[in-house]
């Protein structure tokens, strides 16, 4: 079973323009521009988003404790 992976107002445009843009309603070039990214990244994004779906859009390190944490005072 899949952990469930609550997305954020960034990660929620990313999944809806990597789906415009497998559905070919838009191209890569087009998705970078809205996005603010590289061909190059967009493509990297699609294929990550088609093979594991939205929860590959989340940051790796959500809900994992920082390695340095603030010290106490």
């Amino acid at each position: 079973m899949r952990e469930q992976v609550t997305l954020n107002r960034k990660e929620q445009k990313r999944a809806m323009v990597l789906t415009t843009v497998i559905e070919g309603g838009v191209t890569v070039q087009q998705a970078g521009e809205v996005l603010g990214l590289s061909v190059r990244h967009v493509r990297r994004l699609k294929a990550v988003y088609m093979r594991e779906g939205p929860a590959a859009l989340a940051h790796g390190n959500r809900g994992r404790r920082p390695a340095h944490p603030p010290e106490a005072d």
